[in-house]
């Protein structure tokens, strides 16, 4: 059966100080050169026999200068990856040991990689990861692992009749629950100004995952849930009306909805050879779904403790998976991610939820690992 940690994590709060260390870095060519190195769910089942993943031959990993690598993830948040997940294909194709460690929220990643417990944290959240570095984390950006803008938002009881031209009327003085400090978070505050939402009114109520959004949605003690994945569907099916949808945000707004993959600067000096490893592998297994999602579909969403994966990876499809070039374009850690990170911390500082901004985080994305993944 797959390894799955459970770490204690003490959430913290949204904007507490968080040390660093001194910047280390990498000479990522050199070591991939010298190693020839290509919470409640249900239980995972086996992937199925027909799962086309990587071939052990073409396992990037053979060699690594670590055995075992502690991988961050979100349950009920279902990736290609996962089709790995329980029958050791994606280990194989790492050459490492992968324990999957779940959490409830990146800003609880970003803790757990700052105490040494997580290597790599697998689609975090991008605000989060801002935060914790604005706060002096030396942590590093390595890669895209999913672009969505329907799949992370906020639902307002059907019985209220919110819309765009109501909404600052409806919700004045709205009780809201949203996570602390994360994309989810940094959406709802932007989409409440744009629609001229009195912020200081709402009564938010800081949670620490989806299912206790939904509960609260459910019973009727919130008016907005605001929530990612199988809680934000939950909350939909339950009668729950969105505000305004991902494709709204990204248009009028001007939010770009992603998560990345990150990881402790220590850890990538360390072995770099691993985390270029983990994005080679994590890339043949988004291949791998691409070519056959319904013959696939079944076994990410059993390792995801979903029945099944909706529209994430089904019908009008939710989730993207930028290929480790596309990652290293002007879209993505080629220059937009780290002005994103610099737009989205300004807007806390502009709404008055932390104090100041670091400005420029050019210094925590890191495309060496990308650049030796693609060479």
């Amino acid at each position: 059966m797959k390894r799955v940690i459970a770490i204690t994590a003490t959430a913290g709060l949204l904007f507490a100080a968080c040390g660093g260390s001194d910047d280390a870095g990498s000479d990522v060519e050199k070591v991939v050169a010298d190693t020839e190195a290509p919470a409640d769910t249900q239980a995972p089942a086996e992937a199925p026999a027909d799962t086309e993943a990587p071939a052990e031959d073409d396992a990037p990993g053979d060699g690594l200068s670590v055995d075992t690598i502690n991988v961050a993830y979100f349950e009920q948040w279902p990736t290609p990856n996962l089709i790995g997940f329980d029958d050791d294909s994606f280990d194989a194709a790492v050459g490492a040991t992968i324990n999957w460690v779940p959490f409830g929220g990146g800003g609880e990643m970003s803790e757990a990689m700052e105490a040494g417990d997580i290597d790599i944290s697998y689609s975090q959240g991008l605000t989060p990861f801002a935060n914790t570095v604005n706060n002096g984390a030396d942590l590093k950006v390595v890669g895209i692992a999913v672009a969505y803008a329907e799949a992370d938002n906020c639902a307002a009881q059907g019985s209220l009749g919110v819309t765009r031209d109501n909404a600052a009327e409806v919700l004045n003085g709205a009780t809201v629950m949203t996570p602390s400090g994360n994309v989810t978070n940094f959406k709802m505050l932007s989409m409440m100004d744009f629609l001229g939402v009195d912020i200081s009114s709402l009564n938010i109520l800081p949670t620490d995952g989806g299912a206790t959004t939904l509960a609260a949605f459910e019973s009727g003690e919130i008016d907005v849930g605001c929530s990612f994945g199988g809680s934000l569907v939950s909350m939909l099916e339950s009668g729950g009306e969105l505000i305004m949808t991902g494709a709204e945000q990204v248009s009028d707004i001007g939010i770009n909805t992603y998560d990345i993959v990150s990881i402790p600067a220590s850890f990538g000096a360390d072995h770099a050879d691993a985390v270029v490893a983990f994005l080679k592998a994590t890339e043949q297994f988004n291949e791998a779904w691409a070519s056959d999602p319904e013959g696939n579909n079944g076994a990410i969403a059993n390792a995801s403790g979903m029945e099944d994966v909706g529209n994430f990876l089904a019908g009008p499809v939710w989730f993207s998976f930028p290929t480790l070039e596309e990652q290293l374009g002007p879209d993505w850690l080629g220059g937009t991610v780290a002005k994103n990170m610099t737009e989205q911390i300004q807007t806390f500082v502009d709404l008055g939820q932390i104090d100041s901004s670091i400005g420029d985080f050019s210094g925590s994305v890191d495309t060496s690992y990308l650049e030796a993944a693609t060479s």
